[in-house]
């Protein structure tokens, strides 16, 4: 429903009707003084004016005019002209409504239904709109079918409601006409009749109401009471969009984007010739000259720039879903410069106005930390002056001019370290995280230790100075620091492993900004970025009731920096919880993701040793048990052993010693007791991660692939069996378990950094040949 303006100046010519009623006005006729209002609001015969227009109605309503004042209180209660005043409106409405004008009756109407200048009164909107229909007023008769359709200040009563409506239209109002349209659609307080709803929608459409030329679209579209007809749909969709209505401009940009509606013309098909630039002869077909083979340059612009247009009008306008639109054109390019910055900021406006999809396309660009600024090598950093050339365009030691590496101004000591840092230095395209540094240790301070790590010590200090670009990105200068063991002499193991982290830098890899040595004892130390939400065994700890969305989180981010290892040909080696960094989220995300750490180990194939082998004996796979034979398959056994733990917050087999006994039983099958209530979907990946035959084990994109397409359905509400499977899971109480790890005593020999595995002499030949087949793969921990 909505309040109603005179709008009935008569068809005549425009610029005799303003004189006339400017002539009438002037002379204090105050009916003149209400048409020559209208003259100044639509520009009629002169040029509008809604000052003017405010003026003349309000010499009207002074002197009595019951439209005047009706149309006054429209002023006022839009704020046409003057200052907006609802109190005013609702003054000059009641005016007008008192001295019989069925206007201003509605008016009044629907100024005790929304509150509008006075209190809230139902029935007294009833019966004001009773008043104004009952007088003739098609807005109102419209109206007072919408109180009877919903019960507003009277008993519901949907036939009633219809007979109203049915009044309204046929008198000409295109609300009543939209309204009887969708009775006959729905059934409404009538036989449905979509054919009959079609034709009102028509008539409303036709007289200028953009939502129902939107809904007219819809019909088209979709054949409701007519035959299906894209084209038309489009063009309706377009008179809607351009009226202003939102949903208009949606399904404007939705044909846009799929070529709904879109004419196919085939080739030469109506097209006329235009003159060529080159010959200037009239003989250019589909911007091609066929005389000199010259091709003009287009003048026309793509559906999905068209699309992109009217989502930006309509996102610009406040519409959320047209802003969640705009940030996928934005992510994806589509119409538009690709800016994942920009998508970003729709999402983000899109998901503070309450849409659903802002709010998932929000949380999916900071677990991907798309649109996030990632500072470039080199932006905000000043040139410097080359030595050879004295011109100031020296960048990461290198003159582009003269190409000079220039000698760095610090050295490690150690020429092999020195070229690894320059080589990550010498990429202009490297973002500022992925760039390492020597730092000088007396750049640390308040040095603390943490842990110690089956290679080494962790400490945890604040690095003074550190640069501004990382320091915009990490948003603390603390940092971790990792000590290796009898590392004052550079081993080539040390190399082996800065060179992994090198090849792997990637933002789901924990980075190393640097590496520094400790004065007292020359000790060299990985500088990383400290994550202070601690590992994934201490996380799970602190957060025992994760619903199943956020698990898959954690375990979907986990594989992305995986993935990244094994695309690079190299093996891990050492996956465990302890190594799985939780790290600090955007934006105050109720969802954490994970960094991979620890790329000790890490080598290609033909770098790894036969005679011994290292890491947590849970997370081995059998086939490095018994023959230290590694391959990504073994990191894939840890896999499946990392979900267990993220679906059940436990230690595996944590009531054992891990030892050689253990060694031989996860040799033969031997596995953790599944929970009962984890989704059957997540145990079957989980069984074939663990799979005691490497080559019936998936790879790290399928499991990526199988938990991305788990989270989506989660994220999206999509009823799909699995989705369905994590939902009943989240239903059940599984605090018990947790619990119970708390309680839960821990055997002193369940050692949780990596130490020398057993030697495979103690899997003896007659256990080798246990039968699998027969074991349960369900044992209990104990």
């Amino acid at each position: 429903m909505e309040a109603e303006y005179y709008n009935e100046i008569k068809t005549t010519e425009g610029k005799d009707k303003f004189e006339r009623y400017l002539k009438l006005a002037e002379s204090g006729n105050h009916i003149g003084q209400n048409y020559l209002g209208d003259c100044y609001y639509y520009g009629t015969g002169v040029r509008k004016d809604k000052e003017k227009a405010f003026q003349w109605y309000l010499k009207s309503a002074e002197g009595g005019n019951l439209l005047g004042q009706s149309n006054l209180g429209y002023c006022y209660q839009n704020g046409i002209g003057t200052t907006k005043d609802e109190e005013k409106a609702f003054q000059w409405y009641l005016k007008s409504a008192e001295g019989g004008d069925n206007k201003g009756k509605c008016n009044l109407g629907y100024c005790y239904q929304n509150g509008i200048g006075t209190t809230k009164d139902k029935e007294k909107a009833f019966q004001w709109y009773l008043k104004s229909a009952e007088g003739g007023n098609l807005l109102g008769q419209s109206n007072l079918g919408y109180c009877y359709q919903n019960g507003i200040g009277t008993t519901k009563d949907e036939e009633k409601a219809f007979q109203w409506y049915l009044k309204s239209a046929e008198g000409g109002n295109i609300l009543g006409q939209n309204n009887l349209g969708l009775c006959y659609e729905n059934g409404i307080g009538t036989i449905k009749d979509e054919e009959k709803a079609f034709q009102w929608y028509l008539e409303s459409a036709e007289g200028g109401n953009i939502l129902e030329q939107n809904n007219l679209g819809l019909c088209y579209e979709n054949g409701i009471g007519t035959i299906k007809d894209e084209e038309k749909a489009l063009q309706w969709y377009l008179k809607s969009a351009k009226g202003g209505d939102s949903d208009g401009q949606i399904n404007l940009s939705y044909c846009y984007r799929n070529e709904i509606g879109i004419r196919k013309v085939k080739k030469n098909q109506n097209k006329l010739k235009n003159r060529c630039h080159n010959c200037e002869k009239l003989n250019l077909q589909n911007d091609t000259c066929s005389n000199c083979k010259l091709i003009e340059m287009p003048k026309w612009t793509s559906d999905e720039e068209k699309a992109f247009q009217w989502y930006l009008e309509s996102a610009e306008g406040g519409n959320i879903l047209e802003q969640n639109n705009l940030g996928l054109c934005y992510e994806n390019g589509i119409g538009t410069i690709k800016d994942e910055e920009k998508a970003l900021q729709w999402y983000l406006k899109s998901a503070k106005g309450g849409d659903s999809d802002g709010q998932i396309n929000l949380s999916y660009c900071y677990r991907n930390e798309i649109g996030i600024r990632k500072v470039k090598k080199n932006q905000n950093k000043l040139k410097n002056r080359c030595h050879n050339c004295e011109k100031l365009n020296l960048q990461n030691d290198t003159c582009s001019n003269c190409k000079l590496i220039e000698m760095p101004k610090w050295t490690s000591g150690n020429n092999e370290i020195d070229k690894i840092i320059q080589m990550t230095q010498s990429d202009d395209n490297a973002k500022e995280w992925e760039i390492w540094r020597w730092i000088n240790y007396s750049k640390f301070k308040n040095i603390e230790y943490l842990a110690e790590g089956g290679f080494g010590s962790i400490w945890k200090a604040e690095w003074i100075d550190m640069p501004e670009e990382l320091f915009e990105f990490y948003r603390s200068n603390q940092v971790a620091l990792k000590k290796l063991k009898d590392s004052q002499k550079i081993s080539s193991e040390f190399l082996k492993e800065l060179k992994a982290n090198f090849q792997c830098r990637d933002r789901y890899v924990l980075s190393i900004v640097g590496i520094t040595q400790d004065r007292k004892t020359k000790e060299y130390a990985m500088v990383l970025r400290y994550m202070k939400n601690g590992n994934l065994r201490d996380f799970l700890k602190q957060n025992n009731s994760l619903p199943w969305i956020e698990r898959l989180w954690l375990l979907n981010t986990f594989i992305r920096g995986l993935k990244v290892i094994h695309s690079k040909g190299l093996i891990h080696r050492d996956l465990h919880p302890g190594n799985l960094m939780i790290t600090e989220s955007y934006n105050n995300s109720k969802y954490k993701f994970i960094r991979l750490g620890d790329l000790g180990l890490c080598r290609f194939a033909n770098e790894i040793s036969s005679s011994e082998a290292y890491g947590i004996l849970p997370y081995i796979a059998p086939e490095v048990l018994h023959k230290y034979q590694y391959t990504q398959a073994s990191d894939i056994y840890s896999v499946g052993m990392i979900m267990w733990i993220i679906s059940t917050g436990k230690i595996p087999f944590a009531i054992r010693a891990y030892d050689s006994e253990l060694a031989v039983d996860i040799f033969n099958g031997l596995r953790p007791k599944i929970n009962r209530d984890t989704p059957q979907c997540y145990v079957e990946l989980m069984e074939k991660c663990w799979h005691k035959d490497p080559t019936k084990r998936p790879n790290a994109e399928i499991i990526f692939d199988t938990s991305e397409k788990w989270i989506e359905e989660l994220m999206y509400n999509d009823k799909t069996e699995h989705s369905l499977m994590f939902s009943k899971a989240d239903e059940k109480v599984q605090d018990e378990d947790f619990e119970l790890l708390s309680a839960e005593t821990t055997h002193s020999g369940a050692y949780l950094t990596s130490h020398l595995l057993p030697s495979p002499s103690h899997i003896q030949p007659s256990i080798l040949g246990f039968d699998i087949n027969k074991l349960n793969l369900n044992f209990n921990d104990n």
